[in-house]
């Protein structure tokens, strides 16, 4: 009988032993320190720093965005790719600074110091892709009673980012319906990929779906690729600006099938203030010129306001426009445009 108490004495200490072996590892994972201006000091792991935003995640206060120049020093073990301002990168872990207001790189190819201010992006290496992924879903609706006339808006975004390019999808479409008259529906889906080159230099492929009717067409499906250059890049605000050309195929309303080679413009501008509320604000603009039809100009322009009202949750202003010289069906109108308010979450 003793001898079998004891056996059963030390099962416990070993179940313990074993679920602590396993707890371990996720609790001491968090071991990057953090420092704020004001003194704070944080323990957490850090995932990336983006528009003037640095993203910590915490054991007990969940995961935290702090304004990165309120941030003091920044010390963590794991391997980052970091970019500053003027477009350099580098790939290295974060050492304890020497003094508050720098950033201390210990890689491969030895040691450096930039100064925090300097820095646009972080990157956390080896993350899985759901922790990579973000994105917003934006919902919007207007009914008049007077002329029983009805739209419903939907904007969803998603975007994966990995060191040294990114890959987002983003989906928007427009329903109007009123008695008497045929829907109009207007839909855009397109696939992008961007890779970052040294130097603010960038790549970029495009890949879009579309329909819209107004403007003489059931179908256009296009594939676009080009080069291009961030003209400004600050912990506020980006501007970037390309050339390129895009193939397209178009099945028209009433017509024949056409197939089109274009030069292709591209602009886009970010602008984001990262105190709360968070306040983002983005303009594309496309423009096309053909080169098999060279009297064709189309031109595609979406803008959107953003304002955080609680955490995570928006409201969203947004105006579209879509102009084209020579709709691929005759009598088509050539212009299109769009302003919607709609309630999101982001993601």
């Amino acid at each position: 009988m003793p001898r079998e108490r004891q056996q059963r004495g030390t099962s416990v200490p070993l179940g313990v032993a074993l679920f602590l072996a396993f707890a371990t590892p996720a609790e001491a994972a968090k071991t990057d320190i953090v420092v704020l201006q004001n003194g704070d000091r944080i323990t957490c792991e850090i995932d990336q720093l983006e528009r003037g935003r640095l993203r910590l995640k915490t054991d007990d206060m969940g995961t935290l965005e702090v304004e990165w120049d309120k941030v003091a020093s920044v010390t963590a073990a794991a391997t980052f790719e970091i970019e500053d301002l003027e477009g350099r990168r580098y790939y290295a872990a974060l050492d304890p600074p020497s003094r508050p207001g720098e950033l201390n790189l210990v890689g491969s190819d030895g040691r450096r110091t930039l100064e925090l201010l300097t820095v646009g992006r972080i990157s956390r290496l080896g993350e899985t892709f759901l922790k990579r992924l973000d994105g917003s879903i934006d919902i919007g609706a207007s009914y008049t009673s007077a002329s029983k006339l009805f739209q419903f808006d939907v904007a969803v975004e998603a975007r994966y980012e990995r060191p040294g390019y990114e890959v987002s999808a983003d989906l928007s479409t427009t329903l109007t319906r009123q008695p008497d008259v045929e829907d109009v529906q207007r839909v855009s889906l397109g696939m992008n990929f961007l890779g970052r080159r040294p130097n603010r230099w960038l790549y970029f492929g495009q890949g879009l779906l579309e329909q819209n009717r107004e403007l003489g067409f059931d179908l256009r499906t296009s594939l676009g690729i080009g080069f291009g250059r961030y003209m400004i890049q600050s912990r506020r605000d980006d501007l970037l600006s390309g050339l390129g050309l895009s193939v397209n195929h178009e099945v028209p309303v009433e017509g024949d099938h056409k197939v089109n080679t274009e030069a292709l413009v591209a602009i886009r501008y970010n602008r984001f203030s990262y105190d709360f509320p968070k306040t983002d604000v983005q303009v594309s603009l496309l423009g096309y010129k053909s080169v098999s039809d060279r009297d064709r100009i189309r031109a595609e322009m979406d803008a959107s306001l953003r304002r955080e009202v609680l955490k995570d949750f928006n409201i969203t202003l947004r105006a579209y426009e879509s102009y084209d010289n020579r709709p691929p069906t005759e009598g088509a109108e050539s212009n299109d445009f769009g302003l919607t308010l709609a309630v999101g979450w982001s993601y």
